[in-house]
């Protein structure tokens, strides 16, 4: 399994090209796709974006994936008066850091780094993949992501990627 796994990143990172991202419009794109118009989830989305962010030089799927995997995970485990908070700045030279914050139930301190390992859940539903690929496509170019307990309560996800980097294809 692990094996099959690596091999479809691989095989996702030859398919695309390397673009400059607009950090904006792919937050709003991923956010329209996990929340489509007209959709019946009752989640309140605050958004904190700094302006003139430097561009992103990733693959727009690689982005797009990590931010509707995390987007997803915190739909799929909110309540009534669900909330989701995203930020994004450029913390050093050459980085920007996303958060998504959320009031959901949270993710307890000591499975921390074992979301981000292929095939676990604590869903009753899904792969277990989502936050594996969240890790793998943050990783190829150089960034961090990491999990801890939110100013919502809930989880908080931080997302920190190079704006200039080298894309890494082996550990």
């Amino acid at each position: 399994d692990r094996i099959i796994t690596e091999l479809m990143g691989y095989a996702q990172l030859a398919e695309g090209r390397i673009e400059n991202l607009d950090v904006a419009d792919e937050i709003e794109r991923a956010i329209e796709q996990v929340f489509p118009p007209g959709s019946e989830f009752d989640t309140t989305i605050e958004r904190n974006i700094a302006p003139d962010l430097p561009a992103l030089k990733m693959q727009r799927g690689h982005l797009n994936e990590i931010l509707v995997n995390i987007l997803k995970n915190s739909r799929d485990v909110q309540n009534n008066d669900a909330r989701i908070e995203i930020h994004a700045r450029q913390d050093k030279e050459f980085q920007v850091t996303i958060t998504i914050d959320d009031n959901g139930p949270g993710i307890p301190p000591e499975r921390g780094e074992q979301v981000f390992e292929p095939y676990f859940t604590t869903k009753d539903t899904g792969s277990g993949l989502g936050l594996s690929i969240v890790k793998h496509n943050t990783e190829i170019y150089g960034g961090q992501v990491r999990v801890a307990a939110g100013a919502l309560k809930g989880a908080r996800f931080e997302i920190e990627l190079p704006t200039r980097t080298l894309m890494r294809l082996s550990n």
